[in-house]
């Protein structure tokens, strides 16, 4: 019997790379379509979990969070706006959803959690703020749960310049080297894959150049 995994952000870049890899694994993949889950829109949320509450909640076997927004503007410019759509987008509805999954019936709750996160999330940068400090939020949520829901595997993927729609904005507006290469969407795939299928829980891979390593934050 195949295994069933929830990605959203499936419909192009690093997420359909994702999913069309897990396909070719044999995993079956729902991807909603933005207008079916909206981390914008938070009543598109509540109506998928109300429909599933009536109907069933799928039993999946991996939930990935790939989507996301590029952001780059200065401080000058920029308001609490814009702090509020990324951090509720990548933090506040991806969290209320997982709890949703995790605070019911034990036998429906996902074996793994991914969310693909950025290294602007390790190291930040000029005129991110908010897309960077949503992204660092990211990492340490995954981590705190890691260490709350036992039989839960929770893990993040921090890609660097990937070659998507995202990257040539990251591109077009300055955020990346002049001669920087962007690597191939499938490279991050096969790390969020990795993590997916491993044993491994509370883990942070960064992808940069097509490699992934693990990244690690310590105090000193």
């Amino acid at each position: 019997m195949s295994k069933l995994a929830l990605l959203t952000g499936g419909s192009r870049g690093i997420g359909a790379a994702t999913t069309s890899l897990l396909r070719e694994r044999g995993w079956q993949v729902m991807t909603p379509a933005r207008q079916e889950l909206d981390f914008t829109d938070q009543n598109t949320i509540v109506h998928l979990e109300h429909n599933w509450i009536k109907n069933g909640i799928p039993k999946f076997d991996a939930v990935i969070f790939c989507h996301g927004e590029w952001y780059s503007r200065s401080p000058h410019d920029r308001n609490v706006v814009d702090w509020y759509r990324q951090y509720t987008m990548r933090v506040v509805w991806p969290m209320e959803f997982m709890e949703f999954l995790l605070f019911g019936d034990k036998e429906f709750s996902p074996g793994c959690i991914v969310m693909v996160s950025s290294t602007r999330g390790l190291i930040g940068g000029v005129d991110t703020g908010p897309y960077a400090a949503a992204c660092a939020a990211q990492i340490a949520l995954m981590q705190g749960y890691a260490r709350e829901w036992p039989g839960v595997r929770f893990g993040v993927v921090c890609p660097g310049l990937t070659d998507t729609d995202m990257g040539k904005q990251v591109i077009a507006t300055g955020g990346a080297k002049p001669d920087a290469i962007a690597q191939p969407a499938e490279a991050v795939a096969r790390a969020i894959v990795g993590l997916v299928e491993s044993d491994a829980n509370g883990k942070v891979l960064r992808v940069v150049d097509g490699a992934a390593m693990e990244a690690r934050w310590v105090w000193k």
